[in-house]
């Protein structure tokens, strides 16, 4: 009976975050591409050139930086101070994007580092718990669904914290970068920086609830597994 309510009050959860935040995927349509902000930016040097500029201007160069082939996903990588930058060529974002992840090499290191820790840990434990539940091992779920949401409160804070702070600095950093390099107008400063705070303000609500949902939904698969 206690699957089932958490089966049920998860689904509810995740519906009415969507109704809450207004989700919705195609509002992203029309921000993936704009052919004259591309033209813009294609004016700017190349990603990891952006980077290190980007880095030095925050007074951390002590960062790797390579670019990654046949990706879209950029990412920081606490563990070995590295940034890995995503195949964004005629992505007019691309310096925010990149600034983002400046942004994250410049965090208290301590939460870097406890993110990726506990993030390994609990999905480990998650496997554990899983398989020792499926196997009569573990009787006692009420505990195990106790420990599971707090650890899905302890990653949701942690990781939402670092992953806000980042975007919303990152359009400042962007800004500030762009009007360094005095290769745009005031207006076309200001037109791409316009479309950078739309994508944050679309983009900001959603890995906020993606990170709640993603860590529900491990939950959610245990809760189907006691059924059983």
């Amino acid at each position: 009976m206690d699957s089932i309510i958490v089966v049920a009050l998860i689904l509810v959860s995740m519906v009415l975050l969507k109704y809450i935040f207004k989700l919705d995927i195609k509002k992203a349509d029309p921000l993936k591409e704009d052919k004259a902000l591309e033209k813009l930016t294609d004016k700017f040097p190349e990603n990891v050139e952006v980077a290190k500029e980007i880095l030095r201007m925050l007074g951390n160069d002590k960062v790797k930086i390579e670019e990654a082939k046949n990706t879209q996903t950029s990412l920081y990588i606490a563990v070995t101070n590295k940034i890995s930058i995503a195949d964004m060529k005629n992505n007019y974002a691309r310096i925010q994007t990149i600034a983002h992840e400046c942004m994250h090499s410049i965090q208290d290191r301590r939460l870097l580092l406890f993110n990726f820790i506990f993030s390994n840990i609990s999905m480990l434990y998650w496997l554990v718990i899983t398989v020792l539940t499926i196997t009569k091992v573990v009787q006692n779920t009420t505990i195990q669904f106790f420990i599971l949401t707090l650890i899905t409160l302890i990653k949701f804070v942690v990781r939402g914290y670092l992953e806000i702070d980042a975007m919303t600095k990152s359009k400042y950093m962007a800004k500030e970068y762009i009007e360094s390099k005095n290769i745009l107008t005031k207006q076309e400063v200001n037109g791409l920086i316009e479309k950078y705070d739309e994508i944050n303000k679309l983009g900001i609500p959603f890995t906020t609830v993606q990170i709640l949902l993603t860590s529900l939904l491990g939950i959610f698969v245990y809760a189907i597994v006691t059924m059983f």
